[in-house]
């Protein structure tokens, strides 16, 4: 089977995650192939010590968010690739990548892979959850604006 490099870019332009009130400012760009493999949401969640709490749900253009300095947050990305690509769900997973950057004038994520936590076949598509932690090279810092953007590709 011929694989064909298929990369989606949703930037998360200016996803502005800072530390004090939430606020409505951020562009988010969702462009569908000619397939219909198309990033669904984007969902920004933080622990507080005892529960996860979700701060935000991004399913269409705009909005920002606002979350907690040195609190552990996790970004959870659901993706679709259409079913006729693909034949099963392990080939779903398989050929499926989704990679987000977490700058703040520096580096903090360099195309870092989520993790895929799920999928299924629902109709014509394959929907996939993707997951990565912010924790391990650090946690939010109060008074930082981060920009965050991530990179889908669909490999068929």
């Amino acid at each position: 089977m011929k694989r064909k490099f298929l990369g989606l870019t949703l930037i998360l332009s200016l996803l502005l995650i800072s530390f004090l009130l939430m606020q409505d400012d951020t562009l988010i760009v969702y462009a569908a192939d000619s397939y219909g493999n198309d990033i669904n949401f984007v969902e920004v969640w933080q622990y507080n010590g005892t529960a996860w709490n979700l701060l935000a749900n991004f399913t269409v253009t705009g909005g920002s968010v606002r979350v907690h300095d040195s609190w552990v947050t996790n970004f959870t990305v659901g993706i679709q690739i259409n079913s006729t690509l693909v034949s099963s769900t392990a080939e779903a997973i398989s050929y499926t990548r989704v990679y987000m950057n977490i700058t703040d004038g520096g580096t903090i994520w360099n195309n870092v892979e989520l993790n895929n936590t799920s999928c299924s076949l629902i109709g014509s598509y394959y929907y996939l959850t993707e997951q990565g932690c912010w924790n391990e090279t650090g946690k939010p810092s109060a008074g930082v604006t981060y920009a965050c953007s991530i990179l889908y590709q669909a490999y068929y």
